[in-house]
């Protein structure tokens, strides 16, 4: 009579195990880079912020954004909260509900549009806490921040358009119209917009945050319906700091229903990276590429 060989069944059993419940595949590090501000060809601290690519196994893209916390800012908004501040009781709400943002979360179609994005970051309270999300589908677009909701229905599809200080999040609309056009005509998008934190009564703010400015991300979001239109400008030299970069100039222009025109102006490189971005608004401070590595063997600009 045979004896079984008990040590071996372990084993085996491990290996049918491991068959019987294999795991998803994991998503795929595309690129990843790091975005700040310049200004007169200076860094302006604390504006840098850290930018991962992803490939899901089901052909969507996840980007992930991380930045720092204005310290300065929460912590003056923090003191606001003591009991000696003479403030509102709906100021006091706000506040207390109020997320200093840290990471951006976005799932994308394989175009890059936005299918959901999600903001996290760290109440006055040192929590953390969700900021905003939002989810877009065919027939509406729907948006929870800190303070409100906002629910924008669709007769038709409308890509939601994230305009603030996520360059990659800008990259799918510059589909390369023929230079000197106005591209293909208008798209038809959903711009989110945001309100801003009330006044403080007999209170002064040595400085004022600009509009759409970080701090405000998930502060009463607004959606509504507008028209971009994307020009090819040609070639341009881009200078960053001490570096030249041969790129491709866009103009975004976006025309809201409602709310105040935006003008961008973009420069990539032969594939597409958005390299700068510069707001109309705000002329003169760039939001450009400081590092950058490609997991997909295809180069990006080359300085000269």
């Amino acid at each position: 009579m045979k004896t079984v060989n008990w040590f071996c069944i372990p084993a085996v059993l491990l290996v049918l195990l491991r068959s019987s419940f294999s795991l998803p595949a994991d998503k795929e590090k595309v690129e990843e880079g790091r975005y700040g501000i310049l200004k007169h060809d200076g860094l302006v601290a604390g504006s840098e912020h850290s930018w991962t690519l992803w490939r899901l196994p089901d052909g969507q893209f996840e980007l992930e954004d991380h930045f720092p916390i204005d310290k300065a800012a929460h912590s003056w908004l923090k003191s606001m909260l003591a009991p000696r501040v003479p403030i509102t009781a709906e100021l006091r709400r706000s506040m207390q509900d109020f997320v200093e943002p840290s990471d951006l979360s976005a799932i994308l179609d394989s175009s890059g549009k936005v299918l959901s994005l999600s903001v996290t970051g760290v109440k006055l309270d040192e929590k953390r806490a969700v900021g905003l999300k939002c989810k877009a589908s065919s027939s509406a677009i729907e948006c929870t921040g800190t303070s409100d909701k906002a629910k924008l229905p669709l007769g038709e599809p409308r890509p939601l358009f994230w305009r603030y200080d996520i360059p990659m999040l800008l990259r799918p609309w510059l589909a390369a119209p023929q230079e000197g056009s106005s591209g293909s005509g208008p798209q038809e998008i959903a711009l989110l917009s945001f309100g801003v934190l009330p006044k403080v009564d007999k209170l002064e703010v040595e400085k004022k945050a600009e509009p759409g400015a970080r701090s405000q991300w998930g502060d009463k979001p607004a959606l509504e319906t507008a028209d971009l239109a994307v020009s090819n400008l040609g070639v341009d030299t881009l200078a960053l700091g001490s570096k030249h970069f041969t790129t491709r100039k866009y103009k975004m222009e976006i025309k809201p229903a409602n709310g105040a025109p935006v003008s961008l102006t973009v420069w990539t490189d032969a594939r597409g990276l958005i390299m700068a971005v510069e707001d109309a608004n705000q002329p003169g401070d760039l939001i450009a590429l400081l590092a950058y590595k490609n997991y997909s063997n295809t180069p990006a600009a080359t300085p000269h």
